[in-house]
Parts: C-alpha cells; structure tokens; sequence
C-alpha cells in the first residue's frame, strides 16, 4: 500500500517527487544484502541516508517530497530526521499498518524482483504492530482504496497528528 499511496499523494500536488527506497536497495549491484536480515544494520543505514539526502534536495528546491519506506527501528527514523532537517521543511510520519493478513497478502503479490517471504512479512507486521516507532501517526489502511489512504493520511498530516519535525 505504501507505494500506491504514496502515487495518489503525488497526484494532488504540483511539483512532487516519490522516492522509493526500494530502488535504492536495487541500485546496490555487488555486496547487496536482504534489509530484514541480521547484520544489514550498515546497509539499511546507508539507504536511509541517501534517501533523506535525496528527499533534503528536492524540499529544498520546493518540491513535496513522499518517501516510500520501511522504517522499522527508531535509529532509522531519527538518520532520516537528522538528514532532512537542513531542507528546513515540516516533515511529517505516517505508518500505514493494515492487518496481518492484507500485509501478507499484498506483501506475496508485489511486482518486484526482491519479493519479501511470508514468514517475514508477518514477524515484520508484528513487529510494528507490537512497537515499531512511536513517532507521527499509524493508520490502519486494511480495507481503504489507495486513494482512502491518502486522504486519510492527508487528514492526519492537516490536523498535525503526524509532524515529528518543524524548524
């Protein structure tokens, strides 16, 4: 859902830009490791800092940046903080979190060459569902059309339930 979401929002504006961090993951050519297994600290860590350095760039030529990713671990969230801070922009967090079964069963039928296996896409579901980062806002988009989501998501970050950064 994060993907289709994340294109819905970038219909409703001018100048918008979706990065996702999963080309970033298909960029790395030689030494590429699966991010949910032990020992992808570095990597992970790295992705992110690119990430966030690409979104700092584009929010500072004024473009709405939506930042398609996993953000599992709070030293993730506060690299991505860290880096965006110097574009000088509000920056907002949502965690879409349908239930586990519409996470698995979107998760199998991904067109992606670096398809996440069951087993882990639940351990990852109960991961967030049991703490994940406990930053912006969490918004169960299970039985919501992309579309829905983004307006939900829109909603929250207009009431302010979602903003974790504001120079």
């Amino acid at each position: 859902g994060k993907s289709s979401v994340c294109e819905s929002l970038c219909g409703r504006y001018d100048r918008t830009v979706h990065l996702e961090t999963d080309l970033l993951f298909a960029a790395i050519r030689m030494g590429y490791e699966k991010p949910w297994k032990p020992g992808t600290s570095r990597q992970n860590a790295m992705v992110t800092r690119a990430t966030a350095r690409a979104a700092t760039a584009y929010a500072q030529d004024l473009y709405a940046v939506f930042i398609d990713a996993v953000v599992g671990r709070m030293e993730f969230f506060d690299i991505f903080i860290q880096e965006l801070a110097p574009a000088g922009r509000q920056v907002h967090f949502v965690t879409l979190l349908p239930d586990v079964e519409t996470t698995v069963r979107r998760g199998l039928t991904r067109e992606t060459t670096r398809r996440v296996p069951e087993d882990v896409l639940r351990r990852m579901h109960a991961q967030f569902a049991q703490g994940g980062v406990r930053a912006g806002c969490t918004i169960d988009n299970s039985a919501m059309t992309a579309d829905e989501a983004a307006d939900a998501v829109m909603s929250a970050c207009g009431r302010g339930d979602c903003l974790v950064f504001s120079p």
